[in-house]
């Protein structure tokens, strides 16, 4: 692969890149005030300032249920035939690098941040890093600013793009530290060389064929060219496209200086860092990665292939939200002015206190000989208000994948459905939506994960003590690493390992695990558990039919699993004890033994005299009376109040009764029928 060394063209396809992708970009401080419910910018002044927030609160949700736990996935050594490698890698990743890969944020908010911002911009870079942080030392990644990182001209993706420009602001302060950094740098590879050079001459003679590579520097700075940097006065303050606003949605006024970082796919491919007021390089480096990716991956919201940034959602949805905000405005100022109509004011008025005017309690107009007349709306216009902004408010959610699925949603809407099976419907498609969001987290997940162990195993120098389970311990001996033995050749039982890193090196993969899943599963098993619990409420003859299969209905694990499927709370759920156990065991026996003597006593040939001795006994015995029916109890007072009370179908509302009736806890109950999609007023 060719790779662009020359300064010039790098810089020309940069300033291509740049200018080809603020255009698609314009309109991205558009989509953050979106985002951030701010007000239009040339918002009508007789109109009140507010907004109706639909669309900057289902931003705010996506992300909880995108990412409800913490993504699993499994590394693979994939050019090294070690099982235990593997396993290494794996326990690193699990134990060392997400625990602390807290650069801006702790690990999983990152990514959650990384969601919603996704779905704003149409896509968000995430940037892998080996930091020295503290007393960590290792991979992280960054939530880069959207504006800040540029794909390569022409290309339509991250994947797609050979070349991959991120712009960094620095202040005095920090060029200062980067100065004193290349110098620690140069010093320890002055060290090492020295050190080779030495080895070398000794190997030479005695005579002792040397053959180990020379050291090269870990970065190539341009120590001169950043002095000469501090010099010159910080660059002018960020242009507005930049992407750095504070909270009134204003660009924040930040001076630096602005450099630019050049990232090129490949083994050793060169990286470089340069001013981009003057276009020198301060720096340049071969990629760390043994792999020769970028370390750049971007999270697509929407990818149509044409825009290399994406598509997000505030795209979609920002027209509609606009004419809905403008709906609730106009509604607002409809309802102010029927509690403080404007006035006409005739006659005399030059003795009058117009500013006495005012729709205040015990408020005292003086008028003088002026005459004021209340101007009352009655505009046709504002009476369709209400039902106009539950019409816009459907079609926006319509459009967005995590819209408003509860029974109020569509109020006003005759096409919105308010049914049971309505709601079911729409949370169906929010679902599909959600899992095709979720499909390119977890790709985007994968990508950096690989990314990051794979410059974490490269990076890493000399030794690392790591301390283990028992468990982790186990998988690293049957993976077949050499553990240390003692005198009598037995493995040393302890759970501290000395990582030597160069004997570590590989090049890794990382896959999302099946598993992930199992949340979603875990939701469609709790529906049709709470399927059948409605059928039995629902079905007098579901017994009788399945006795006929020759099945019967364990009500007891029924209502268990679901249990155990909504709550985490172990003392809800406990095994029977054996004392419990052997109790219940004599109980059936009883039972039984009571049931085998009564078939044996079943009227038989008795002897003449005992067969009249009984036949008196009858004759003298009261006759039994014939027991009246006792009516049923009427519950279809309990049953439309649970309807109308939680919203639930005529079922559930029967299955609930039983449930009670069967001892089970209330707020159980309820927490079981709004796991299974059912519950919608808690």
């Amino acid at each position: 692969m060719a790779y662009i060394t020359d300064e010039k063209e790098l810089y020309k396809l940069y300033t291509s890149s740049k200018s080809e992708s603020d255009e698609w970009r314009e309109d991205y401080h558009e989509y953050e005030r979106l985002a951030d419910n701010g007000l239009l910018e040339n918002l009508d002044p007789t109109l009140p300032e507010t907004n109706d927030g639909t669309l900057s609160a289902s931003l705010f949700k996506l992300p909880k249920r995108i990412i409800k736990a913490s993504i699993k996935g499994r590394a693979t050594a994939t050019d090294r035939d070690d099982a235990w490698l593997t396993e290494l890698a794996n326990i690193r990743w699990e134990k060392k690098i997400i625990p602390n890969a807290n650069s801006q944020a702790p690990f999983i908010r990152k990514w959650k941040d990384a969601v919603r911002k996704s779905a704003i911009y149409g896509s968000v870079p995430l940037i892998t890093l080996f930091v020295e942080r503290g007393n960590y030392t290792g991979a992280d990644f960054i939530v880069a600013q959207a504006q800040d990182v540029t794909l390569e001209a022409g290309k339509v993706s991250d994947y797609d793009s050979d070349v991959i420009f991120w712009d960094v602001y620095y202040s005095k302060s920090q060029v200062e530290a980067l100065i004193e950094q290349a110098k620690d740098e140069d010093r320890d590879y002055k060290k090492e060389k020295e050190q080779y050079d030495i080895t070398k001459a000794e190997a030479k003679t005695n005579g002792v064929e040397f053959d180990e590579d020379e050291p090269e520097p870990y970065n190539k700075w341009f120590i001169a060219e950043l002095k000469e940097i501090l010099t010159t006065e910080p660059d002018d303050e960020r242009s507005p496209d930049d992407d750095h606003r504070d909270r009134d949605g204003k660009d924040v006024k930040q001076k630096g200086y602005k450099f630019c970082i050049a990232f090129q796919r490949g083994v050793n491919a060169p990286f470089r860092m340069y001013y981009k007021n003057t276009k020198k390089t301060v720096r340049e480096w071969s990629n760390p990665d043994p792999t020769g990716d970028v370390p750049v991956h971007f999270l697509y919201c929407y990818q149509d292939f044409i825009n290399p940034y994406g598509v997000g959602i505030v795209k979609l949805a920002g027209g509609t939200q606009n004419v809905l905000d403008n709906a609730r405005q106009v509604d607002v100022l409809a309802t102010q002015l029927g509690f403080r109509p404007p006035v006409a004011v005739s006659g005399d008025s030059e003795g009058a206190d117009l500013d006495s005017i005012v729709y205040e309690q015990d408020a005292i107009w003086e008028l003088g000989n002026a005459t004021v007349q209340r101007q009352e709306i009655s505009n046709q216009i504002y009476q369709s208000l209400p039902t106009r902004i539950q019409m816009y408010k459907q079609s926006l959610n319509n459009i967005l994948p995590m819209g408003d699925t509860s029974i109020s949603a569509g109020a006003g809407d005759p096409l919105a459905s308010k049914t049971h099976a309505g709601v079911k419907l729409a949370e169906a498609n929010l679902s599909i939506d959600d899992e095709d969001f979720k499909d390119n987290v977890d790709m985007t997940y994968a990508a950096v994960a690989k990314s990051m162990i794979n410059t974490d195993f490269a990076n890493m120098q000399g030794s690392d003590l790591m301390k283990l389970s028992d468990e982790e311990r186990e998988l690293l001996i049957k993976g077949g690493m050499e553990w240390p033995t003692d005198e009598d050749g037995e493995l040393v039982e302890t759970n501290e390992l000395e990582i030597l890193w160069d004997e570590v090196r590989a090049n890794f993969d990382y896959e999302i695990d099946p598993d992930n899943d199992k949340a979603k599963d875990d939701e469609k098993r709790l529906e049709g558990l709470m399927k059948v619990l409605e059928l039995k409420a629902t079905d007098p003859t579901l017994e009788q039919s399945l006795m006929m299969a020759g099945k019967k209905l364990n009500v007891g694990e029924l209502m268990g699993s679901i249990i155990s499927l909504t709550t985490d709370n172990e003392k809800i759920l406990q095994d029977i004890t054996p004392e419990e156990e052997e109790a219940n065991n004599q109980q059936m026996m009883q039972q039984q033994a009571m049931a085998e003597q009564g078939m044996t006593e079943q009227p038989g040939e008795l002897p003449p005299e005992q067969m009249q001795a009984e036949q008196g006994m009858t004759e003298q015995m009261p006759q039994e009376q014939p027991v009246e029916q006792q009516p049923q109890e009427d519950k279809s007072e309990e049953i439309e109040a649970l309807m109308q009370g939680f919203g639930v179908s005529q079922g559930t509302a029967l299955a609930m009764l039983e449930a009670e009736a069967q001892g089970f806890d209330q707020e159980e109950i309820l927490k079981a029928v709004e796991r299974a999609g059912e519950l919608v007023n808690a």
